[in-house]
């Protein structure tokens, strides 16, 4: 019998555990910086190029503007992902909060179990380009805080997705073959 009454009470410890951490870190910050040895514009370019989103986004499926003008801030977007294989697609709405060609792009993407916040910078020197990601998740409840916390605590999921991400982007700028030199201009 005293098994059991201990075993409840690392039960309800470990629950307890849970859920502080879930108040204590409300969020998650990450971030991802590299370097490619091409000009600003070609490594922004293909940032802003939705039709090759899937090559450096693991997950992404799709995006479909729903309100504004495109690349314009307030302009929203339905964008679609897949988590990983065995689970369902999920949606996100992205909001455009910020934009300056060639320096930044912030956005805001609100889905059911969470909010996203991510700011992309550009800086040239040399001819090579720098693009770094600061990267914050929010869980909306109690339950997504305090998993999304062990979620980065336990294994970094969230900063190696975003390591993924950003070094897919690097090899797909470095191996670019696209000329976008008429697409913009500073």
């Amino acid at each position: 019998m005293k098994i059991l009454k201990y075993l409840l009470y690392l039960i309800i410890g470990l629950v307890l555990i849970f859920f502080a951490i879930g108040l204590i870190k409300s969020s998650v910050s990450y971030g991802h910086t590299l370097t490619v040895n091409k000009p600003i514009e070609e490594a922004w370019a293909i940032t802003q190029d939705e039709s090759k989103f899937g090559q450096w986004l693991e997950g992404f499926k799709s995006i479909e503007l729903i309100s504004g003008e495109r690349n314009a801030v307030g302009s929203k977007t339905k964008v679609i992902v897949n988590p990983g294989e065995g689970q369902d697609d999920f949606e996100m709405i992205q909001t455009l909060v910020s934009i300056k060609e060639f320096d930044h792009v912030e956005m805001h993407f609100d889905s059911e179990p969470m909010n996203f916040e991510q700011i992309i910078s550009f800086k040239e020197n040399d001819g090579m380009t720098t693009v770094k990601t600061d990267s914050k998740v929010l869980g909306k409840g109690i339950m997504s805080r305090a998993m999304f916390a062990i979620m980065e605590i336990l294994g970094g999921a969230f900063t190696k997705q975003e390591t993924l991400n950003m070094e897919n982007l690097k090899k797909l700028i470095e191996e670019n073959t696209t000329d976008y030199s008429t697409s913009s201009s500073r």
